[in-house]
């Protein structure tokens, strides 16, 4: 019987991948070569430690106070420092520029929650962004007036700016506000730009 040529390759193809399949499934797998890697290694224990009994005779022991075994008084409490009421630092001037700042800042807010409306600039983002140039403004003047008083370095500014806007904010939602936006917007024009943020 004589062999067609196709027939003669794929002959061929049979024996070299059938060869080929045959020398794989007799060599080790990748997970019994590591098993035996494992398994030849030395084995590690931990050294084995004594630990002395404590003594449980004693029903009664003597226990010294902290405060007599050091020879001192008391402990000194550990609670935090108070944390200074920063609405109450500084001049009426510094304290005026803050709270305008943060009586822009809840105007900002409340235009900007508003949907644009084309017929209507007050909803207009272009209109609303000098807010936020203005309340700079008005943070940086008032940070610099409690540096010339010497209350702050300028380096804990937010200490100072957030609870200002914070009380505007609510005075704002409460329609109290205690310096109006159109004051504050004449106060932050006569200023020089903000470098504080």
């Amino acid at each position: 019987m004589k062999l067609k040529p196709t027939q003669m390759v794929g002959l061929a193809a049979i024996i070299i991948f059938g060869g080929g399949m045959i020398f794989r499934m007799t060599q080790p797998s990748e997970r019994e070569i590591m098993e035996r890697r494992l398994a030849s290694l030395p084995t590690i224990s931990a050294p084995t430690m004594e630990f002395p009994m404590p003594d449980l005779s004693s029903t009664n022991p003597t226990v010294t106070p902290p405060d007599l075994a050091l020879g001192a008084g008391p402990l000194p409490s550990t609670s935090p420092a108070a944390e200074p009421d920063y609405l109450a630092v500084g001049s009426q001037a510094a304290k005026d520029d803050l709270y305008c700042s943060g009586a822009l800042g809840a105007e900002f807010d409340a235009k900007i929650a508003v949907k644009f409306d084309p017929r209507n600039p007050e909803t207009d983002p272009d209109n609303i962004t000098p807010l936020m140039d203005m309340q700079k403004k008005l943070d940086t003047a008032g940070i610099a007036k409690l540096k010339a008083e010497g209350l702050t370095d300028g380096g804990n500014w937010a200490n100072f700016t957030l609870p200002y806007g914070d009380k505007a904010e609510a005075d704002y939602k409460a329609n109290a506000l205690r310096i109006p936006v159109a004051t504050c917007m004449e106060r932050a024009s006569e200023l020089p730009p903000g470098t504080l943020y």
